[in-house]
């Protein structure tokens, strides 16, 4: 039997935790636009040029991803929180269902996404050791950061998925 009371906590806990975590992402992108900004005007050379430039596609790649985010995430809050409370079993059960099932998906893909980090800070690794060109040096430092960065955001989502998918596993068994 689903408790609809538990069930909406656990749900706002999780999409408030995501949304927290997306406006994090966001001030991270801003400081990282920030510095290259800073890099561009201030500085006058290759490596920092490049470096501004592979700082930028970071922070609107992550940016663009919070975005989305924070977006679909509202919608799917918004129809979860209706159906669990419209005391209707069989709804509430198939939504539960259905986002159980997708946030079982979301927990599978994050040794995937540490692959990829790890694939990524390797990359930048040997970008640095075996190149002597700046532009090699400032992808590398772009990369380190995206992979750095990426594996920290990672490590508090994998977490609060887990948690959330504890919960609904709980409401749906």
């Amino acid at each position: 039997m689903i408790d609809a009371q538990q069930a909406a906590q656990a749900i706002n806990h999780y999409f408030n935790r995501e949304a927290a975590e997306m406006y994090c992402i966001l001030g991270g992108s801003a400081c990282l636009l920030f510095c290259a900004l800073l890099l561009w005007l201030f500085f006058n050379d290759r490596f920092s040029s490049a470096l501004a430039i592979t700082l930028s596609v970071v922070a609107l790649l992550y940016s663009a991803v919070a975005v989305s985010l924070l977006i679909r995430d509202g919608a799917n809050r918004s129809y979860l929180i209706e159906t669990v409370q419209s005391g209707e079993p069989q709804q509430q059960g198939e939504a539960l269902t259905a986002e159980r099932e997708r946030m079982q998906a979301v927990a599978d893909n994050y040794q995937n996404l540490r692959y990829l980090f790890s694939g990524l800070a390797l990359v930048g690794a040997l970008l640095i050791a075996f190149t002597h060109h700046s532009i090699s040096h400032a992808v590398a430092v772009g990369l380190l950061v995206f992979a750095l960065s990426g594996t920290v955001i990672d490590r508090y989502s994998e977490a609060r998925a887990t948690l959330y998918l504890g919960a609904l596993k709980t409401q749906t068994s």
